[in-house]
């Protein structure tokens, strides 16, 4: 088995959510919910992002009448003991896919990512 290859320290995370209000992803006062950060069952273990320096904000967010994106600092992540990792879809339909492994029973980790994040779209 290959090793992971750890995100650089310096990169910033792109994470998308659901723009319906009905989802409740974003707080009254534009700040992220930690709903957000929230592993789901399907998830495995891992939260997806991809990374800022190899796509754009554009492509991230594909579809901007159903989801937001928020940005994060990896150095954010890092702080709270999590390993962002490159892991490009093995189609090739996203080389800046990353993800950091978290557990599915932690509320405290989601909503400190959610409030390291800044919305940009």
């Amino acid at each position: 088995m290959t090793a992971k290859k750890l995100v650089n320290l310096d990169e910033y995370l792109f994470r998308r959510g659901f723009s319906t209000p009905v989802k409740k992803y974003m707080n009254p006062d534009g700040t992220a919910t930690s709903r957000v950060f929230k592993l789901r069952e399907k998830d495995n273990g891992e939260l997806s992002v991809d990374v800022s320096s190899l796509t754009s904000p554009e492509i991230s967010i594909g579809d901007k009448s159903k989801f937001l994106l928020l940005q994060i600092e990896n150095k954010s992540v890092i702080a709270l003991d999590l390993s962002t990792y490159h892991a490009p879809e093995v189609d090739g339909s996203n080389d800046a896919h990353a993800g950091y492994g978290m557990s599915l029973e932690d509320e405290i980790i989601p909503g400190l990512l959610a409030r390291a994040s800044l919305r940009i779209l």
